[in-house]
């Protein structure tokens, strides 16, 4: 959520939608335009300008293939967040209000962790990488190509037989480390907390003993998958999806159990309950809000234009000198003080949680 800070500190009001946008029928399109006119219109019927409209329009009717949902944030004619979602929301939702809505995007975006996919054969490996900086994600694309003569062994016998052997036997070892040298210095720069390895058995198994300990301490390998020619991407692809996905679903569970550590200890790093998470969030103290009552928003709370500043009451707020407050309801507040104070946002079901809310504190 944090490199969202930009975004919250624009004016709104915002327009925020998060909606299906499956483009996998023969009738899609038809039936993007039907969803988008009915958005549309409630969004107009609750005070949206033309320009705003116009600038989401334009984004919705660009299809992106396959089954997926959509988040979108406008204001002011511009649009300030288009984010492809891995499936639609459960939820249509459409809003126009002082602040935008970022709760959702912590329930349906893909997984931002950095991790870095190779796919190897004895003559080189293909590498992506992924920085996983969420809306400014981006990918980075290599190729290592190294000896290709000799590589493969023959029938053969005598000394000449051994030589060959032998030559072969250097050559992919010393094109292992070349790609091994390349995974290594982009884990490095992305910081991967995941390193996927894919392709030929002996040419994984090659570049494996050329890593550093580093990229072993991340590694996972994936079976099946091949640089040959008609090879199912499609099939590998979903695997390293799969296993990001469960990184990250590890990743939460290890906030929501080190929250609940922390919560049955005498002063622990954990607070719940709508005040003192809100007061935590004003202090810049929180590293995980963590949110499971989807009645948060029918409450609210008070916050000034920077979007960390808030508070049950609005006297706390002028109290502190805070000049322009205003009213908001609660899931829209908690998301952008989260995403200005730089906290991460985990939605959970775990039950017990007072008012629905609850933060880890940094200290």
């Amino acid at each position: 959520m944090s490199s969202l800070g930009e975004l919250v500190r624009q004016r709104g009001p915002f327009a925020s939608v998060y909606l299906d946008a499956s483009h996998d029928t023969e009738d899609a399109a038809k039936a993007m335009e039907l969803r988008w006119r009915g958005v549309r219109e409630e969004l107009a019927r609750q005070g949206a300008d033309d320009a705003t409209l116009d600038a989401m329009q334009e984004a919705v009717l660009s299809p992106v293939p396959g089954r997926s949902g959509r988040a979108l944030v406008a204001a002011h004619g511009r649009l300030l967040l288009d984010r492809v979602l891995p499936r639609p929301p459960a939820v249509e939702t459409v809003r126009w209000s002082d602040l935008p809505l970022l709760l959702p995007l912590a329930t349906w975006m893909e997984p931002s962790v950095p991790h870095v996919v190779v796919l190897v054969d004895r003559a080189g490996a293909d590498l992506h990488g992924y920085d996983g900086c969420g809306e400014r994600a981006t990918e980075v694309h290599d190729e290592v190509r190294g000896e290709e003569y000799p590589l493969h062994k023959v029938r053969s016998g005598g000394w000449s037989h051994r030589r060959f052997q032998n030559a072969v036997e250097e050559t992919t070892r010393r094109n292992a480390a070349l790609v091994a040298a390349e995974v290594d210095r982009l884990v490095t720069d992305l910081d991967a907390r995941l390193l996927v390895l894919g392709g030929e058995v002996q040419a994984r198994a090659e570049v494996r003993e050329e890593l550093s300990p580093r990229c072993r301490d991340v590694l996972i390998e994936v079976q099946g998958a091949t640089l040959a020619e008609g090879a199912d991407d499609a099939a590998f692809d979903q695997a390293v999806r799969s296993l990001v996905t469960q990184y990250q679903f590890d990743l939460d569970n290890d906030v929501v159990e080190e929250f609940t550590a922390e919560a049955g200890r005498p002063h622990g790093r954990a607070v719940q309950g709508l005040a003192p998470v809100v007061e935590a969030l004003r202090e810049a103290k929180v590293a995980a809000l963590l949110v499971s009552d989807p009645a948060l928003g029918d409450r609210t709370v008070f916050s000034g234009d920077d979007p960390a500043q808030v508070a049950l009451k609005e006297n706390e707020l002028r109290g502190l000198g805070v000049e322009h407050v205003g009213e908001h309801r609660a899931d829209e507040a908690l998301g952008t003080a989260a995403a200005a104070t730089g906290a991460q946002i985990v939605v959970t079901d775990a039950t017990g949680l007072r008012e629905g809310v609850g933060a880890l504190l940094r200290y």
